[in-house]
This record gives C-alpha cells, sequence and structure tokens, in this order.
C-alpha cells in the first residue's frame, strides 16, 4: 500500500469491482485516527453512506457528502489500535464493499464485509531526540605550565604523560 507521509496510510483505487473507492487514514490527536473514505463517481448512485462498527451500521451516521466530480466523500474520526468492519450504502438499498480495503470479513448475511484496519496508527511516534554537541574535553595543562607553579613551590615539575 502506498504511504503518503509517516504519519498517513493512503488507500488504492481500484476498478476491480462496481465501487471504486478509496480509503485514506492519517494519526489523529489523542489516540484517535482521521478516516476519509471516498466513492468515484462512476458508481451511479445519488446518496452514499457509510456504515460500519463505529456507528451501529447507520445510514443516517455518517453520510457521505457529494464532491464537485459526482463522487462522495466523509471523514470520520475512530479510534485507533483497532479494526473496523464497513460497507458503503448507495441510494439506500445497495450494500457494496470498498475494493481497496485492508481485509474482508464475512459477516452474518453471507457477505463480506470491508475492513478498515487502524492498529499501526496507535503505535507510538518517537519523539523527536535533541542532539546536544558533545562537550570538548578541556585542554590538559602542559608540563611548560605546570612548571613555573611548581617551581614558584619549591618542588621540581612532573613530567606530562
Amino acid at each position: 500500500m502506498p504511504v503518503a507521509g509517516p504519519d498517513s496510510i493512503a488507500g488504492l483505487r481500484c476498478k476491480l469491482g462496481v465501487a471504486e473507492a478509496e480509503v485514506i487514514k492519517s494519526r489523529g490527536t489523542k489516540g484517535k485516527a482521521r478516516v476519509t473514505f471516498t466513492i468515484d463517481p462512476h458508481v451511479g448512485a445519488q446518496a452514499a453512506a457509510v456504515c460500519g462498527e463505529w456507528n451501529g451500521w447507520s445510514a443516517d451516521a455518517s453520510v457521505m457528502q457529494r464532491d464537485a466530480e459526482g463522487g462522495f466523500s466523509v471523514t470520520v474520526d475512530l479510534d485507533a489500535g483497532r479494526a473496523y468492519r464497513f460497507r458503503y450504502l448507495l441510494d439506500g438499498q445497495r450494500w457494496e464493499n470498498d475494493w481497496a480495503a485492508d481485509a474482508y470479513v464475512r459477516n452474518d448475511f453471507g457477505g463480506d464485509d470491508s475492513v478498515v484496519d487502524l492498529t499501526a496508527l496507535a503505535q507510538a511516534v518517537p519523539p523527536a531526540t535533541r542532539r546536544t554537541p558533545a562537550k570538548k574535553a578541556a585542554p590538559a595543562q602542559t608540563a611548560k605550565k605546570a612548571a613555573p607553579a611548581a617551581k614558584r613551590a619549591g618542588r621540581p615539575a612532573k613530567p606530562a604523560k
């Protein structure tokens, strides 16, 4: 799957099924992930919703907005660290999978549900480390500098190591 940046993962646009779709995931704040679901205009729908485990499979909770090209999209904030089942409901009656989903899981109705996997987005991003410059060691006193002090004390200077 192509990576759009260090904190985001872009889904693939496929033409294998009836519905062309794309899912874009990015790391949000406070353990959340922002997920944008999009459907291509070629699906021929007048209305679309994404229904899934996070919204109780409600057709009214995540209604997709039509874009300028005639496709649909909606962005939802989901808890990172888990995977969610979902499907698209087109025109209030036609269920479609996302053919670029991370996985597919058998459902109780004899079909499959699409899966969006957000487990990778829950992993902590290592904090940026600030490198401090290494401290320079103080130059060792040379025998020449130590000699006058030793002479004043009446002792011979020690040789430098």
